[in-house]
């Protein structure tokens, strides 16, 4: 008898199932960035410009997919600079990212052993 997690029906629920919560975090984080605007978030909650020697006046906000962030856009005097993220921008990317990508590999090495299967059978 062959381990749990050995199936390969396991193994492929195992992966959609990772790839469904890295969706549900991705979406998530999405509406907390921008929930109420992007531009409206920008302005309440920054992230700022860390050198802002002139008056800065804000452009626009967004949603940054790399890294998972709200992304700024400022206007100080003749230039337009933009800020994305904080410190922990990083960390929220790796916990979203990380498991879509083990999902995946657990998903296409089931389809890749089925095909196999299929192909020694016929």
């Amino acid at each position: 008898m062959r381990p749990l997690f050995t199936s390969y029906r396991v193994q492929g629920v195992a992966g959609v199932a990772l790839l469904v919560a890295s969706a549900t975090l991705f979406l998530a984080a999405r509406l907390l960035y921008v929930y109420k605007g992007a531009t409206y978030k920008c302005a309440v909650e920054g992230p700022y410009l860390e050198h802002a020697y002139v008056e800065t006046q804000l452009v626009s906000g967004s949603f940054s997919a790399w890294p998972l962030a709200r992304e700024c856009t400022y206007m100080s005097g003749a230039v337009i600079e933009t800020t994305r993220g904080a410190d922990d921008a990083w960390i929220l990317t790796g916990l979203t990212y990380g498991p879509a990508v083990v999902g995946l590999l657990l998903v296409l090495g089931v389809v890749r052993a089925a095909v196999i299967r299929r192909g020694r059978i016929s």
